[in-house]
């Protein structure tokens, strides 16, 4: 039974190309969307060290998002 938080998943497991998740629905590719432009975005804000934890925090973000709103990766 997947921890899922919400009623419908917004990620579902990957198809191709491995493991791991895929957006399945809007909010799933709204999530990665911002994923996308806050990566560059917080390295150009932030060089050195700081742009680095940002990363990672964001990278952790959207892995704990995709955790408590999809289905298990296959």
């Amino acid at each position: 039974m997947p921890l899922r938080v919400t009623k419908k998943p917004w990620f579902g497991p990957r198809q191709t190309l491995g493991w791991g998740w895929t957006p399945v629905s809007w909010e799933g590719w709204l999530v990665t969307g911002v994923f996308l432009v806050l990566i560059p975005v917080s390295v150009t804000l932030w060089p050195g060290v700081e742009a680095e934890i940002a990363v990672a925090v964001l990278i952790g973000l959207l892995l704990a998002i995709t955790l408590l709103t999809g289905d298990p990766p296959g």
